[in-house]
């Protein structure tokens, strides 16, 4: 059996004007763009990167040491981030379960609790780790146990 080949009907095809070889240059803005101040910071060795900001860790205010938010910082320095954030409401006193004791003094250390609660879920273990540090050291906690220590240790060599 022979096969008939269909002809195809013949279709006009549209002539679309081509785009001019020349191409057409845009301005573009300077090269040397205003860039965003950073913030003067007068202790660059207390500051740490939150949320694309350099943020600079200083002094604790008084009402997060009246409310015992700020001494926090000795339970996260005995036991696991792990293991403070899983205790439960009540373990320290209060109402506040690990999660919002780490929180609470997240917003102590930092005095902004817009920031902290808008990057609470990115830090890690490193970052509570270092604002430990610089928030012992800007509070000059570490001099005083220092001192409370040395005191301690000469009255028992006197007892």
């Amino acid at each position: 059996m022979a096969t008939r080949k269909k002809e195809l009907p013949p279709v006009e095809q549209e002539q679309k004007e081509l785009p001019s070889a020349e191409q057409e240059t845009k301005t573009l803005p300077d090269a040397e763009q205003k860039k965003k101040a950073m913030p003067e910071l007068k202790n660059p060795e207390n500051s740490v990167m939150i949320g694309g900001n350099l943020v600079e860790i200083k002094p604790t205010k008084l009402k997060y040491q009246r409310n015992r938010t700020a001494s926090f910082y000795k339970v996260l320095e005995l036991y696991p981030l792990t293991e403070v954030l899983a205790m439960e409401a009540g373990t320290f006193g209060d109402e506040r379960d690990g999660d919002k004791a780490v929180l609470d003094w997240l917003i102590a250390v930092f005095d902004d609790e817009k920031l902290v609660t808008e990057n609470y879920d990115e830090m890690d273990t490193g970052m509570i780790e270092k604002l430990i540090i610089i928030f012992k050291r800007v509070n000059h906690f570490d001099e005083k146990e220092e001192k409370l220590k040395n005191l301690v240790r000469a009255g028992t060599k006197t007892a």
